[in-house]
């Protein structure tokens, strides 16, 4: 371990910050992609009311044709059921997502449903390329939390580009910080930092909702947009000379298109909060239409 990694594992040894009021603006300018926060009894401001056991019930009932894009994973012992963006499937998850997203400036939010039915029981520890808010619904969880830090750039790429059977799990610091949930709690959990959560008693079970919002790269959200721009350049279309290519005809072509790809959002004023954009025809004649033979 270097000096730096050291310093910031005695640093983070620290409680996990903690409020009793959810302020997004102070959110984002002093935690936002730094550190895991908790907000004790916020949970109304992202889900109202809480989800109880009736309801859980009726999920699990659900016929796998109902669940919609929804994906519902039950552990071989039963004891663990996570069901991946479980908004298509309950509609007032489906709501607080469309609120959330509209209060937090993002594009899309999305949320995940787990219950657990054993002490100890979790999905393990892992890391993430989301924003997450873990809202404690019932029972008690608890949560070891680390930094984004604590997960290696080289692991964080792979992440973002979702590299085929790439598998995330997390590696959590020794003297990791922990947090205990109870109804009406939230964690926040930024992107890449590892975490596991578990549940705390055994006798009442825990239910929780994760709302998340997914990290844009530059990658995904633009390239895209400039490959299609870029095919109505002569100079990126057109056949290359035996001589090789013009080189400062494609770099004055592909700055052209990605000054007209970027432009259709503007300034990114909002870090990952700008709309994703949608490829705009050029504004020069197409190519010529080749001769019939």
């Amino acid at each position: 371990m270097s000096d730096n990694s050291r310093a910031s594992a005695a640093t983070w040894s620290a409680p996990v910050p903690e409020s009793e009021r959810l302020d997004i603006a102070a959110f984002y300018e002093h935690v936002w992609r730094r550190r895991p926060m908790v907000w004790r009894g916020c949970g109304a401001d992202f889900l109202a009311p809480s989800l109880d056991w009736e309801r859980v019930a009726e999920v699990e009932r659900l016929p796998v044709r109902e669940l919609g894009a929804a994906e519902a994973r039950l552990s071989p012992d039963r004891t663990v059921l996570f069901v991946n963006q479980a908004q298509h499937a309950m509609p007032e998850l489906a709501a607080a997502c469309v609120a959330l997203a509209e209060e937090f400036g993002w594009e899309e939010c999305t949320a995940d449903l787990s219950v657990t039915r054993e002490q100890g029981a979790g999905i393990g520890c892992h890391f993430d390329h989301s924003d997450n808010f873990v809202v404690q619904q019932q029972g008690s969880k608890s949560w070891r939390v680390g930094l984004p830090s604590d997960t290696a750039p080289r692991r964080q790429r792979a992440r973002m580009l979702e590299a085929k059977g790439f598998v995330p799990s997390g590696t959590l610091p020794p003297e990791a910080p922990r947090v205990r949930l109870e109804p009406g709690d939230v964690l926040y959990l930024p992107l890449f930092a590892p975490h596991e959560g578990v549940e705390s008693a055994a006798e009442e079970g825990s239910i929780s909702v994760s709302f998340s919002y997914n990290a844009r790269s530059a990658l995904g959200s633009w390239m895209g947009p400039l490959m299609r721009r870029l095919s109505l350049e002569p100079e990126w279309w057109g056949p290359l000379p035996l001589d090789g290519p013009d080189r400062g005809g494609l770099s004055a072509a592909l700055h052209r298109a990605f000054e007209d790809v970027l432009g259709q959002t503007g300034n990114r004023d909002g870090g990952d909060r700008a709309p994703v954009p949608t490829a705009r025809p050029d504004s020069s004649p197409p190519p010529p239409a080749p001769d019939a033979d």
